[in-house]
């Protein structure tokens, strides 16, 4: 752990709560697009409650297309067919499974070689921790409603907001994701217990994952009954030295606020992208954990008690098991080779 506790010691001084900048702006009227595209999941959370009218919605768009994608494949067969149709603006109705789907087509190898069409996401899921963080509000049908009146010019332009969007490389030579939040450890646990059970409660929006999470994190301060498993990796941060432990989590990600708007990152060095870390048993994680979900302030966690947040370029894991983008579960192996973590680009998110 020694190059997280000597870059923790080189930016201490300056890790005295430190703002995070929203990047949030209102997009030009002079900008109004000319063609939408809407992509809409039917079985996402919010939209399968609302489906006929949130259809009827799309539909009263001004020549808009409609589309829709409940897999991956769908999602980028969808995509392609409304980039043919040359669309100026994107509209991504789902959560932030279908988002990272359509970050992956769009960043992808068989995205669009010119310039890509104006992106605008709609908080259609069960979570929606990424549309929140660009500023997405209300239902579906208030979205659309909302995006029709401007594409009208009877209301004000959509906020817009720019994010990093990283690129993830399971193991070398694979094909690339992309996505807002990558997860390790707890994490990964947290949302396959999410899955099994909560979501079969019918407990939405981001309460579900919360409780999912914070009962993982509880269960971790009683070792006896604990149900987590730490994650034995190997990383290396910026390409620098390699370091093997055992982590309670691992999270990287470009947004600013994640469930229940924490922040949990406190690094402050000059790179695009959150990096945080927790070493398994970490000392005082319930006196900690405020700090941790809040960014730190003026008692930030420290590398000394097995907590470390940087900001970084890459990340660099050799893993056996599983991880999460965006709540999607996949699993990486050490012997195809090291997972890669590095920024996709940076991208401009319109939304209502």
């Amino acid at each position: 752990m020694r190059q997280h506790r000597g870059r923790d010691r080189l930016f201490a001084r300056l890790a005295r709560n430190k703002p995070m900048s929203r990047s949030l702006a209102r997009e030009p009227n002079a900008l109004v697009p000319r063609r939408i595209g809407v992509l809409c999941n039917p079985n996402s959370g919010r939209n399968r409650r609302r489906l006929r009218q949130v259809r009827e919605e799309a539909r009263r768009l001004p020549g808009a297309l409609y589309r829709e994608a409940v897999c991956p494949a769908e999602s980028a067969f969808g995509i392609q067919q409304l980039l043919a149709s040359g669309v100026e603006l994107l509209v991504i109705n789902g959560g932030d499974g279908t988002l990272q789907a359509s970050l992956s087509c769009l960043l992808g190898p068989d995205g669009p070689a010119q310039r890509r069409p104006s992106l605008m996401v709609i908080a259609g899921g069960t979570t929606n921790m990424s549309a929140a963080d660009m500023g997405a509000r209300g239902t579906p049908q208030q979205a659309l409603r909302s995006l029709g009146a401007w594409l009208a010019g009877a209301r004000s332009a959509p906020l817009r907001t720019e994010r990093p969007v990283l690129r993830v490389e399971p193991a070398p030579g694979a094909a690339p994701l992309h996505g807002m939040f990558f997860g390790a450890g707890a994490i990964h646990t947290g949302v396959e217990l999410f899955h099994r059970r909560i979501a079969a409660l019918g407990t939405g929006g981001t309460i579900g994952p919360g409780l999912a999470f914070a009962r993982l994190l509880l269960s971790s301060l009683r070792p006896g009954r604990a149900r987590i498993q730490p994650a034995r990796l190997t990383l290396s941060l910026d390409d620098g030295p390699k370091q093997a432990g055992d982590y309670l989590l691992v999270l990287v990600s470009g947004l600013e606020r994640l469930l229940l708007r924490s922040k949990p990152y406190w690094g402050v060095e000059p790179a695009p992208l959150h990096y945080t870390a927790i070493e398994h048993r970490p000392r005082r994680l319930l006196r900690a954990l405020p700090a941790v979900l809040s960014g730190g302030g003026r008692a930030a966690p420290r590398a000394r008690d097995g907590y470390f947040s940087h900001n970084i370029h890459t990340l660099t894991l050799d893993l056996d098991g599983g991880f999460v983008l965006d709540g999607e579960c996949y699993r990486a192996q050490r012997e195809r080779g090291p997972l890669r973590l590095s920024l996709g680009d940076r991208v401009t998110f319109l939304a209502f």
